[in-house]
């Protein structure tokens, strides 16, 4: 049966545009999205029974919404006052429980908040700051795990995140992926988020905070208010690809984006993941890829997924300040309909071959090193490698090396304790020799010495790689002068190293070329004949080894420039040049601090800083070699 004809739906031109708009948007809730489908079917069919049909709805709702829409017309499809206690928690309620979850818990509370230190705080209910929680997706303290892919998430090889961006509704975060060959030789250990959010070890907790904020804030956004940030989001996607390495695609995940920013992320290009879109390629970057999560639980559910899936997350923040968690505690407690976007973005890394920190004037900027490829490159054959790797005195217990590497093998964060125990089953050693062990490295300088006796990885600040590289450089400089006057016959074991360096330039392995690196430079250290001075410059190496090892250093851009400059210092030795091969040495130690630094979470340190401590070389190769350095 066709059913009766019902009082008939003629719709507006203004009223058909904003229907059709919120079937559209993505900011709309369900409920209103649907029942502006039912009335558009109303305004094409004359029955309720078809218009239930073709929605598979019910005939009622269909009766209750036309009714509703003849007799108020657009008001009548908003939400009405339902029966019942109103809710406890309303908006202002539940940002300021979010907003007080990036605060500190007080003194005398576990290191994170608990329901119940939030209710005595913000004198709700534990039941309600429980379901304030739930609704939200946070979990203050609790350790996260890979959740499920789908099929808009970003990509497993995610590396490093590299913006937020938040203008409610929306909320956006980028990483970076590496593509290609350089994105095969290093798979990070986790995705890190350091450059943008200092060492805060609850960094998924912060994101959830983010995103709960935004949607929160901007679910009354309609299209009678229209979204009025899009050109910053426009100038926060062109900043964070500016900022990503070379080679590195960006990939956008994103909530709550509304219809008039779509012009922003359609292109011709729709690589990727499934549900990603692409911008147009500008300036030969790669274009960033867009990914749009349905809700923010699941945009939540994704960040997590990305810090998690590529290792363990951290178990605690480190002392660094946290940097964007107090930004975006001050940006939401302030926050109004009218407050400007909040967007953050990860300082862009220097490469390692960049122009130098000192100015234009500087060694870095000195083009005479040879290619690695050269055929007057001498190699150094019938010379076997040593066993001792660098950093290891020669005269260091079999047991200290093997120590040595374990630790560095370990995956260790920084402040990290190095346990006695696991290392002592591990090796098949007694505790009592690993722990004379572990203070031998710390008196080598690999480790610190804690009060008690225990042994930590060092923490790596840029107080400590100046403190370490203004040593390094100097006392490197005296055993190359010192190396030269002895004559290019002693140059043999460098020789070796320095095939050894070029091998792993061959082969494009960023892992090696750091290792065989500081092997050629221990090298030219040990042929220098100063016993004391070589000593101690081996102890620097294995404390930078280690600071290497911590912060995860990857070479691969600069694996071409390392050899030039090892090649360079080692063709100005075997033509006894001293003051030559110690200028280059400077030009090495100057491209390595700035690098380093560059890694750094907090690397805000004056460009003056280097140069105050270990002076500015004037040789220039345009000057007599005989010149004063």
């Amino acid at each position: 049966m066709a059913g009766r004809p019902r009082s008939t739906v003629i719709l507006t031109e203004e009223e058909r545009t904003a229907l059709v708009a919120w079937t559209r948007s993505r900011n709309c809730s369900q409920a209103r999205a649907l029942r502006a489908r039912i009335v558009l079917g109303c305004a094409d069919e004359p029955t309720n029974s078809a218009v239930a049909a073709r929605l598979g709805v019910s005939r009622d709702m269909v009766a209750k919404w036309r009714a509703r829409f003849l007799a108020e017309r657009l008001d009548g499809l908003d939400e009405q006052p339902r029966p019942g206690r109103p809710p406890v928690a309303d908006d202002d309620t539940v940002a300021h429980v979010l907003v007080r979850t990036l605060t500190p818990p007080p003194p005398g509370v576990r290191r994170s908040w608990s329901t119940r230190s939030m209710a005595a705080e913000t004198g709700l209910s534990q039941s309600t700051v429980n379901r304030i929680w739930r609704a939200c997706g946070l979990q203050p303290g609790a350790r996260v795990g890979a959740g499920p892919r789908r099929a808009w998430s970003l990509p497993d090889g995610a590396e490093e995140l590299a913006g937020l961006f938040l203008a409610p509704p929306v909320c956006v975060l980028a990483v970076t992926v590496r593509s290609g060959r350089r994105g095969a030789a290093r798979t990070p250990q986790v995705t890190t988020g350091h450059r943008l959010f200092g060492r805060d070890g609850e960094i998924p907790h912060v994101l959830a905070v983010a995103c709960a904020f935004a949607a929160l804030r901007g679910n009354r956004h309609t299209e009678d208010a229209p979204w009025a940030e899009l050109a910053a989001l426009r100038a926060f996607v062109e900043r964070v690809r500016a900022a990503a390495d070379g080679g590195a695609t960006v990939h956008l995940l994103t909530y709550g984006l509304p219809a008039e920013a779509e012009g922003i992320v359609e292109g011709p290009d729709t690589a990727g993941a499934e549900g990603a879109t692409a911008q147009p390629d500008t300036a030969g970057s790669p274009r960033p890829r867009w990914h749009h999560a349905p809700s923010p639980t699941a945009w939540t559910d994704e960040t997590r997924r990305v810090l998690a899936a590529g290792g363990h997350l951290p178990d605690e923040a480190a002392p660094d300040p946290h940097r964007l968690r107090d930004a975006l505690l001050a940006w939401s407690t302030t926050w109004t309909p009218s407050a400007p976007a909040f967007d953050r973005v990860a300082a862009p890394r220097t490469p390692y071959d960049s122009i130098a920190i000192c100015g234009s004037g500087n060694d870095s900027d000195a083009s005479v090193v040879r290619a690695w490829g050269d055929a007057d490159v001498p190699v150094a054959t019938g010379i076997t490698p040593p066993d001792t790797p660098p950093g290891a005195p020669a005269a260091t217990d079999p047991v200290v090396r093997l120590l040595r590497e374990a630790v560095l093998a370990g995956g260790h964060r920084p402040g990290d304790r190095v346990g006695e125990t696991p290392l002592a089953v591990r090796l098949g050693l007694s505790r009592r020799i690993v722990r004379a062990g572990l203070h031998a490295l710390a008196e080598e300088g690999m480790l610190d010495l804690l009060p008690g006796g225990a042994t930590a990885v060092p923490t790596v600040t840029a107080k400590d790689v100046l403190d370490l590289y203004a040593l390094r450089a100097s006392l490197g400089a005296l055993l190359i002068r010192r190396l030269a006057m002895l004559g290019p016959e002693r140059l043999a074991p460098a020789g070796a190293a320095l095939a050894e360096v070029r091998a792993a330039a061959r082969n494009r392995d960023p892992i090696r070329i750091r290792e065989v690196d500081l092997w050629f430079q221990d090298a030219l250290a040990r042929a220098a004949d100063l016993p004391q001075a070589t000593r101690t410059f081996e102890r620097l190496t294995a404390r930078l080894r280690m600071f290497v090892t911590v912060l995860d250093m990857d070479y691969s851009q600069a694996v071409d420039t390392i050899t030039d400059e090892d090649i360079a210092v080692h063709d100005a030795l075997r033509a006894a040049d001293g003051n030559e091969a110690a200028r280059l040495w400077r030009v090495k130690i100057e491209r390595c601090v700035r690098y380093m630094i560059a890694r750094l979470p907090d690397d805000d340190v004056a460009p003056y800083v280097w140069t105050t401590l270990a002076g500015r070389p004037r040789l220039h190769p345009e000057e007599p070699r005989t010149a004063p350095h």
